[in-house]
């Protein structure tokens, strides 16, 4: 295989011909996808930042530029890479609704996993013209998915973990107390108690928000598309790949 083609880790590998005359071998099945955060920065031999400066995160308008502007904004998981773009927020909410339509049955925009925060109405500055009343921008924000998640540090009933296939913190409703003590921990108040259920509520990286912005402002993108781009930017030879 050279450098510059597609690499499908699902696709069957070939073997030598055996000589025979016997009819071939049924085929293999396909190999479950394998990629996650670890195996393609590894692959890739560099963190997020040196994905995002090689450009293998260019085609999702993920740039160091956009970054330092803020307009977007990164955070994985061990599945996927969420990006938020401020630019492409109309600040319709429908994230917000489409969010708890599928997680809570009601669109309950109170305790939504994804939030359109409010402080477009203020603008980043005193001379930006970036508020309310100039250029509006709205910022969407989301559980951060924190290494050292402070909502679960500070849960007396420890009913917050990580999710073992997603990476995910999510909450255990049958062990939530319901204290909003995780909201409180939190440094974004991400967490948002329900007052119905009596229980915290807070992202599980469904995606739903994603599926259903109208405009793009939100994306979950697989680390196997990353990979994909990782090996046709020339980051990595195809070589140097390992399945397990």
């Amino acid at each position: 295989m050279t450098d510059t083609q597609k690499f499908d880790p699902a696709a069957p590998q070939q073997t030598p011909a055996s000589g025979s005359p016997a009819s071939a071998p049924a085929a293999a099945e396909p190999k479950p996808k394998t990629f996650n955060r670890r195996s393609v920065l590894a692959m890739a031999g560099c963190g997020v930042a040196g994905l995002v400066v090689g450009g293998a995160l260019a085609s999702w308008g993920v740039t160091t530029q956009s970054i330092a502007s803020g307009r977007i904004e990164l955070r994985t998981t061990p599945a996927k890479m969420i990006v938020t773009d401020r630019a492409r927020c109309s600040g319709c909410q429908r994230c917000e609704m489409m969010c708890t339509l599928k997680n809570d049955g009601a669109a309950q925009q109170s305790i939504a996993r994804v939030r359109v925060w409010d402080n477009y109405n203020f603008g980043s500055g005193v001379d930006t013209n970036d508020g309310i009343f100039g250029n509006c921008q709205f910022t969407v924000q989301s559980c951060k998915q924190c290494a050292d998640p402070q909502c679960a540090k500070y849960c007396p009933v420890h009913a917050i973990s990580a999710d073992e296939e997603t990476g995910a913190r999510v909450v255990d409703e049958e062990a939530c107390i319901g204290c909003g003590m995780c909201s409180a921990a939190c440094p974004w108040n991400m967490p948002q108690v329900n007052a119905q259920t009596g229980t915290s509520t807070k992202c599980v990286s469904c995606g739903r928000c994603a599926e259903q912005c109208p405009n793009g402002a939100i994306k979950f993108i697989d680390w196997e598309d990353i990979a994909q781009k990782v090996i046709d930017g020339g980051v990595v030879s195809t070589a140097t790949i390992v399945e397990a």
